[in-house]
């Protein structure tokens, strides 16, 4: 494998899974058992309507959300034993995708480093060149993340599944504004905010995000900001 292909094998990745609260244990101990060094753990709640409960099993139940940061390389084997422990794949077992990541903090880095390095020589070791470059295929989801005054998420959620979204996780939290923003767009400076997170196939994501736009962007009530993260790995939705 070239420096090249090395380089792009270990580039960092933000993991995110979304999953049962009583699956916090299993997944707790799944990371433990990769040495990933670090992840953060938050409460939210699902948004899918009763229809969708069915398919995904997600609809007004608090929901796990569990994020760390690991090398490329170590995705596919964090999924493949989420996968066994924790029955992702079945109904309501929640979902897990990987995003790419241009930055990282040095002192990350470096805690990661050891564990990662071993890792990677036994990854080549047992790896051919060819199927080391095979591994990652291109993913049909997009996440779009808003941010919207606390109590608009239904709103979000709405404007997301009338466009064709199948629902989403929101979390609680606070945001703080630069004067120059409050004074330009009438949001107070420090505000209550709800975050809403949704998985969806990446030909509908410019239609949802329009729509959320429009129906809760920075000049509505909702006072929101949109963005969309590209998705390279997905677990819980390809069926």
């Amino acid at each position: 494998m070239s420096d090249l292909q090395d380089a792009k094998f270990v580039s960092p990745r933000l993991v995110i899974f979304i999953t049962r609260t009583e699956d916090q244990t299993n997944l707790t101990a799944v990371f433990q058992s990769l040495r990933i060094p670090m992840f953060h753990q938050f409460i939210g709640k699902g948004t899918a309507p009763s229809e969708i409960l069915d398919i995904f099993g997600l609809s007004g139940m608090a929901r796990l959300v569990t994020i760390g940061i690991m090398p490329q390389f170590m995705v596919k084997e964090l999924f493949d034993r989420a996968s066994k422990s924790m029955s992702l794949y079945q109904k309501g077992g929640g979902i897990a995708i990987s995003v790419p990541l241009t930055g990282l903090q040095a002192p990350v880095l470096h805690l990661m480093s050891d564990e990662v390095r071993k890792a990677f020589e036994k990854q080549k070791k047992e790896r051919s060149g060819s199927d080391m470059t095979g591994i990652k295929k291109e993913s049909e989801y997009a996440m779009i993340c808003v941010s919207v005054n606390s109590g608009f998420s239904d709103d979000v959620i709405d404007a997301a599944r009338e466009a064709g979204a199948k629902g989403g996780t929101v979390l609680k939290g606070r945001r703080r504004n630069s004067e120059k923003v409050s004074l330009n767009f009438g949001i107070p400076m420090q505000d209550e905010q709800d975050f809403v997170m949704i998985v969806v196939p990446k030909e509908k994501k410019t239609e949802i995000m329009s729509a959320v736009s429009s129906s809760c962007g920075l000049g509505t009530g909702a006072h929101g900001v949109v963005i969309a993260l590209p998705v390279d790995e997905v677990m819980g939705l390809e069926e």
